[in-house]
């Protein structure tokens, strides 16, 4: 784009420069009054002056919106709406960026005195954003803004950190996600309200007299929690799906559709993929949620020549934050060689391949899902400890034990393990292998709960209600 079309592009694209009700035309907030879905998670909210902040996360998962809430957050405090400058970077090229910054700041906010406040949507969608955005940090008043930018892929995140670093001005946790509500959102989204509202608690320190206690002030809401868990397996937690389970009692078919959209059309890269071999792709790791998966089993679904081509598929479902690698832990770190367990970032792009095929392939049982949430919960319970680590997939891993295996694991889980059971009945077995591994553990069953052991037996809802606010 050369100069004039950004600077046309601005001047139309930041209304609040010439309107103080732009809130109620904005596409992004004007979706808000049409739903009852209550739900601000709010990434933004602490954002200051000379910050550099990188917010990522899955398509439709609300990053544009968040953007939006912040902008109209900083307005409200005070900030001069001239200052505050928005841009949708999906079909800038390469160069671009240097002329949008130049447009923004010495043309159309000529003369407001102080920062500006940058938001470049889907930046990680222009060539070479980290080297532009490292040269206008050093050596333009770019340098002194603060600059958020969103995008919805990992595959550069490392370069990115690299470049990026030293130049993060004030900002605390640079490094933001955005991920599907968890499971306490979204129970209160559904209207479950006055229960325990416990603080979250770390992996390692689960098993403690604290939360023990809290157990016993949930089990009121078990049958409550529970028929509430198993929907969330079923619907998820992208605010799209959540608002149309309130409005419909369902997830309508034009989300499915646009999810698939994001899948097949946005996320995979490989030129010549088909939508029969993206749909086989989902089925296989579907099927395969519990267990390591093997490669050529998934080269022979997708019937593909390679199982390098299949591998590259399924890494682009993890840069694009849909899918995420759960490795086998070999000491402190992950053992790349062996195979890994793959599950999905959240239930319904586990059912995707299901609701694609109209039935005609099989949906990921309760058990499964479950297992697959209780990881995201544990990785988010990392993540909101240290940020930026959820990328690196080091934190939450698998340990194979001689016959058997141990789903969740790690580091930073300290002396415990984690075990996705979900059952009422014959435990006791899997508790004897988290036992021989780590001394103790969780094992996350329906509804049991007993913490009389050195193996915890504990609904799945309650670690889930517990690990993330």
């Amino acid at each position: 784009m050369n100069e004039g079309q950004l600077i046309r592009a601005l001047a139309a694209g930041n209304a609040w420069w010439r309107d103080p009700q732009w809130e109620r035309d904005d596409r992004d907030l004007r979706r808000l009054t049409a739903t009852a879905l209550e739900y601000q998670p709010l990434p933004l909210s602490d954002v200051v002056p000379d910050g550099l902040y990188v917010l990522r996360g899955p398509r439709r998962i609300g990053k544009s919106l968040e953007a939006k809430r912040a902008i109209s957050q900083l307005i409200a405090r005070g900030v001069q709406p001239r200052s505050v400058i928005h841009f949708a970077c999906d079909e800038l090229g390469r160069g671009d960026l240097q002329r949008l910054v130049n447009a923004g700041r010495e043309v159309l906010t000529r003369g407001v005195e102080g920062a500006r406040y940058w938001f470049l949507d889907e930046i990680t969608s222009v060539p070479g954003w980290p080297e532009a955005i490292k040269w206008l940090r050093d050596n333009t008043a770019f340098g002194e803004d603060c600059v958020v930018l969103t995008g919805s892929s990992a595959r550069d995140l490392a370069d990115a950190q690299k470049q990026l670093a030293g130049r993060l001005g004030s900002a605390t946790e640079s490094d933001r996600l955005l991920l599907p509500m968890g499971f306490r959102q979204f129970a209160r989204a559904m209207g479950l309200d006055g229960l325990p509202q416990p603080n979250p608690i770390t992996a390692r320190d689960f098993m403690s007299p604290d939360t023990d206690s809290a157990f016993v002030e949930l089990l009121p809401w078990l049958d409550m929690l529970l028929s509430t868990w198993e929907l969330y397996l079923r619907v998820g937690g992208f605010p799209r799906a959540v608002s149309d389970q309130l409005a419909h009692g369902d997830v309508q078919n034009d989300f499915v559709r646009a999810l698939w959209d994001v899948t097949a059309g946005e996320a995979i890269r490989g030129a010549g993929t088909t939508p029969a071999q993206v749909q086989a792709m989902l089925g296989r790791l579907s099927r395969s949620l519990t267990s390591p998966l093997t490669i050529e089993s998934l080269r022979q679904d997708m019937g593909v020549d390679s199982p390098h081509t299949a591998k590259a598929r399924l890494q682009d479902l993890v840069f694009a934050y849909l899918a995420w690698p759960c490795h086998k832990r070999d000491g402190n770190g992950p053992k790349l060689s062996a195979q890994s367990k793959y599950y999905f970032i959240d239930p319904l792009m586990a059912r995707l391949a299901h609701l694609r095929s109209s039935g005609m392939l099989a949906e990921a049982d309760a058990s499964a899902l479950s297992e697959q949430q209780l990881g995201i919960e544990l990785l988010r319970n990392m993540e909101r400890e240290q940020p930026g680590g959820y990328a690196h997939f080091s934190d939450v891993m698998y340990q194979r034990t001689t016959s058997k295996e141990v789903d969740f694991c790690g580091p930073r889980f300290g002396s415990l393990g984690f075990e996705g059971k979900y059952v009422d009945r014959g435990w006791k077995q899997q508790a004897r292998t988290i036992r021989s591994a780590f001394g103790a553990g969780v094992l996350a069953t329906r509804g049991l709960l007993d913490t009389s052991g050195d193996v915890w037996a504990v609904p799945a809802p309650f670690i889930a209600w517990m690990l993330n606010d």
